[in-house]
């Protein structure tokens, strides 16, 4: 490969990890959360007209069953209750508990008008505790949980994904 093939190479990647970095959160890709302790306190709102509801982390496309969050008030998590590792959530309302399937992870969306928002920004506010706040300006502050990181094979594959991509530029150009 020439110098000039190289430079066209290099400012490729670089374009597309700026690119990348820019990109917004879409609206299926929610933070997961855990329990710390067996039960999660929902204690500050501001939801900007919205409900506060509980998914499985399965759940990304906010298509499932889930539990609405009264707030203020605490999420029961109780489990595992089967040989599946699966947990329970309940809520102070009564309504039927929501499986969380293989965890206790569970991921939060807001509903606004019958659409489900899912959360743009998490806030780390110390002891367990996070603000975690809605597209539409809404937010919730919860204690007693912790964000489930992404795994690292996620960003390798990601990783490995513009290195194919950067490559099959390189042949077309070649």
């Amino acid at each position: 490969m020439n110098k000039l093939g190289l430079k066209a190479y290099v400012n490729t990647g670089i374009i597309l990890v700026a690119l990348l970095s820019y990109m917004p959160v879409s609206a299926s890709a929610a933070t997961i959360f855990a329990s710390t302790d067996g039960d999660i306190n929902f204690l500050l709102a501001d939801l900007q007209g919205g409900t506060l509801a509980m998914f499985d982390d399965s759940d990304q496309i906010y298509t499932g069953a889930f539990i609405d969050i009264p707030v203020a008030s605490t999420v029961g998590i109780s489990g595992p209750v089967n040989s599946n590792n699966d947990y329970l959530a309940t809520n102070s309302l009564g309504d039927t508990p929501l499986t969380l399937t293989g965890s206790n992870n569970f991921i939060l969306g807001l509903n606004l008008n019958g659409t489900w928002l899912s959360d743009t920004s998490v806030i780390d506010l110390g002891a367990n505790s996070y603000t975690v706040t809605f597209s539409n300006g809404g937010s919730v502050t919860m204690v007693d949980a912790q964000v489930v990181p992404i795994p690292a094979a996620a960003w390798l594959f990601s990783s490995g994904l513009l290195a194919l991509a950067g490559m099959a530029r390189r042949k077309r150009t070649d």
